[in-house]
């Protein structure tokens, strides 16, 4: 069995996302008997001053996540929206994006390794990249980045993660 570019970002991006989720349900969990001002604060906190929040941890890693899906599978992103405010829109981005990830086409992803095309690095710069380079040296550092710096957020503020809490979405433990 080969694998494929498909293995190596659609198949990551569906493992990040349910790890991202599992670790909101976590908190979630822990705040349960807790107010809403509470859950709040949780979602605002940050791991230093000059970094995002907790709620815009989860928005780049689904919005990054949704623009590598899209762009393998040859179709315009889907815009999320601002930072989700809620748990339950945290849920609802990372189903969204789960659900177009399910939906990829293995052969068309596989295919779209090679195509190079215009990609934003920032919001007036275009360079051309391949499909490849684009998921391996830009959406996927992103994404891991936004995921491990939301497992760090919850750590900080409490939350009892751990190192298997980090991993459920890639393979789960017992």
């Amino acid at each position: 069995m080969t694998y494929t570019l498909y293995d190596g970002t659609v198949a990551v991006v569906q493992s990040i996302l349910k790890t991202l989720s599992h670790i909101l349900h976590q908190a979630e969990q822990q705040q349960a008997d807790a107010s809403s001002t509470i859950t709040s604060a949780l979602l605002e906190a940050r791991l230093r001053d000059d970094m995002y929040p907790l709620s815009d941890q989860v928005r780049l890693a689904t919005q990054f996540s949704e623009n590598l899906v899209a762009r393998l599978t040859g179709r315009e992103p889907i815009t999320l929206g601002d930072a989700p405010t809620t748990f339950a829109q945290c849920y609802e981005r990372i189903e969204t994006v789960l659900k177009t990830a399910n939906a990829a086409d293995k052969e068309v992803v596989n295919a779209a390794g090679d195509v190079v095309e215009p990609t934003k690095i920032r919001p007036t710069v275009l360079v051309d990249v391949s499909g490849a380079a684009y998921a391996h040296t830009m959406a996927l550092p992103n994404i891991y980045f936004h995921l491990t710096t939301a497992y760090g957020i919850l750590r900080k503020e409490g939350v009892p993660l751990a190192k298997r809490d980090y991993y459920v979405g890639f393979f789960p433990l017992p």
